[in-house]
Order: structure tokens, then sequence, then C-alpha cells
């Protein structure tokens, strides 16, 4: 695969298993069964033996991560690359893995975290970084749409990630339940997009 950028997969791999450094040193001080999964009330609701979250969690995020890199180089090669875009795509998983990982092993020891808002805060940044990419795509993946279509479509969701993103940070100042709420908007977000991308696919040029 010599389309893979392979020195890129290396380092946003090692990022994500850079974790396990901090968990080998507070190793002593993690209790022997750790929170992994958390409701919207911040209470935990799925445990873990520490072995699993310092060294099988990061790893876990590593091998996300070289599926990503090399998706995204896949679809470098067939439609060209947009660096910027490329960048932030390749290190929301590294990222991600570092933020979450630190949180969970700080959780294990006791400090008091809010999961919720911790999720909420990633999450609004991906819709809001990628909503801000969007636009400047002109092509859909896997789909033969012309370019001004496509540009058309992606407007139309990056708009949408956008709104999306700043009410996921809306959320982060109101109750638990808001965040639930958030989360099934995401359907009428999903509908949205899909029939707006059938309407403009479809639509003649001499209609548009």
């Amino acid at each position: 695969m010599k389309f893979v950028k392979w020195k890129t997969l290396i380092i946003t791999c090692l990022v994500c298993l850079l974790p396990i450094l901090l968990g080998v040193a507070l190793w002593d001080k993690l209790p022997e069964t750790m929170a992994i999964h958390f409701n919207m009330n911040n209470q935990p609701d799925n445990f873990a033996h520490k072995g699993f979250v310092v060294f099988g969690l990061p790893a876990m995020m590593a091998a996300l991560q070289i599926i990503c890199c090399v998706i995204t180089d896949i679809n470098i090669k067939q439609h060209g690359e947009r660096k910027k875009f490329t960048t932030v795509v390749k290190w929301i998983i590294p990222i991600m893995a570092i933020v979450l990982q630190t949180v969970t092993l700080f959780y294990g020891m006791g400090m008091a975290i809010d999961i919720r808002r911790v999720a909420m805060i990633i999450v609004a940044a991906i819709f809001l970084i990628m909503g801000n990419y969007m636009p400047k795509f002109d092509y859909i993946k896997n789909y033969d749409v012309e370019a001004h279509k496509a540009r058309r479509i992606n407007r139309f969701i990056g708009n949408l990630m956008v709104i999306m993103g700043l009410l996921a940070v809306v959320t982060l100042f109101l109750p638990p339940l808001y965040s639930v709420i958030w989360l099934f908007l995401l359907i009428p977000y999903a509908v949205l997009c899909i029939v707006y991308g059938i309407k403009v696919g479809r639509k003649n040029d001499k209609d548009s």
C-alpha cells in the first residue's frame, strides 16, 4: 500500500499509545476495577480491570487510528487531498485517546470529573470543525455527483453540522437531559441531510 502515509500513521498511533505511560506511572494508585463507561447522569455503568484500561483501551484506539488513516489515504488517492481537512481527520482519534484516557485514569483515582461534559465538548468540537470544512468539498465519496451539486450538498451538511455543534455547546450549561435530547436530534439531522442530498442529486441542472 504505497499510497498510505506511513509516517503520519506511525506518529498518530504512537500518540494513541502514549497514555499507557501515564497509566503505568499511576498503576499503584489505580483501583483494580475501573469505570470505562458512564450514563448521562455521570454514573459509571460499565467496568473493566485496570490492566485493560491502561493497556487495552489505548491499543484499541491505535487500531481504530490505523483504520482511519488507511481509509483516509484511500480517499485521497481517489479524490485528491485537502491537507487541512486530512490533518484534522487523522488527529481526531489521537486527541480523543489522550483526553479520554487521562479522564478515565484520574476518575479512577477518585477525582470528580463530569464525564458527560467532557464527552459533549469533544463531540461539539468535532461537529464544529468538520462542519467548517465540509463546504469546501466538491465531491461525495462513492457517489457520482456533479461537482457543483456536491458543493451544495456538502455546504448544507456542513452548515447543519455547525448548528449541531453549537447546540452541543449549549447543552454543557444545561442539565444532562438536554444532552440526551441533542443525541435524539441526530436522527432528524441525518434525515434532512439524506433528503436534501437526494433532492439536489436528482435535480436537473436546468431546474437549479
